[in-house]
């Protein structure tokens, strides 16, 4: 059983961000991020792998978008240089992504397998899954096995960060999810002033130090990676 005293706060090494999140995410925990496509929730795992990368934490991520080397170059695009780490054996990348058609019977395969390998995992403290929601024709019994193995990751000691596109599995497994989630958070995209910007905003993170601001605004540069927009954003 983990209790609050175990909890270490990653910077993610871009200081403003980090201030807002009063110095950066908790670890150990289990984090979801939730969000349309184009809204920047790859942009905030990466920032969160970063952080870690950083802090010389070995780490594994899991795409189902692109090959190494794809990844590698997309995080580049990004803004985020991660080949050096990469090139250190600091993480690695494996692609859950089926050359074919992804029938049921291959995502479960690739469920299960993704199960058994976050259960049998040694050496290494970051999980990043991206997207959980591309296992989306998997038995939901199954997927949900898949989420505690990942969970249980986390309640060893190691942080798990899993994508998730909205509307793309069952409402009830996507409340089973975030209840078993240390963190969730939520992008988006709003217009303001006639600027197409991307909002964070942050329902639930717990160990997160108290006064932390739950609605960032940003968008992805380049050159920069995450770039904070001076722009406050009401919620109705």
């Amino acid at each position: 059983m983990r209790t609050m005293s175990f909890i270490e706060i990653i910077p993610t090494g871009n200081e403003e961000f980090d201030i807002k999140l009063g110095g950066g995410f908790p670890h150990p925990s289990f984090i979801v991020i939730e969000g349309d496509h184009g809204s920047g929730k790859t942009a905030i795992a990466l920032l969160i792998l970063k952080g870690f990368l950083l802090k010389e934490k070995k780490s594994i991520v899991i795409t189902s978008e692109s090959s190494p080397r794809e990844f590698l170059l997309k995080a580049s695009a990004s803004g985020f240089e991660l080949e050096n780490f990469y090139i250190r054996g600091l993480f690695r990348i494996f692609t859950m992504r089926y050359p074919g058609k992804l029938i049921q019977k291959i995502s479960n395969f690739i469920a299960k397998r993704l199960s058994d390998f976050a259960l049998s995992l040694k050496g290494y403290e970051l999980i990043v899954v991206d997207s959980i929601s591309y296992l989306n024709g998997s038995d939901e019994p199954l997927l949900y096995e898949t989420l505690v193995s990942l969970k249980k990751f986390a309640e060893r000691g190691g942080t798990t960060v899993l994508t998730l596109h909205p509307n793309t599995l069952s409402e009830e497994l996507i409340t089973k999810m975030k209840n078993m989630a240390d963190g969730v958070l939520k992008t988006s995209v709003a217009v303001v002033g006639g600027r197409r910007v991307k909002v964070l905003s942050v329902p639930k993170l717990r160990g997160a130090p108290p006064g932390i601001e739950t609605s960032i605004t940003f968008d992805v540069d380049p050159a920069f990676g995450i770039k904070l927009i001076p722009i406050m954003i009401s919620h109705a």
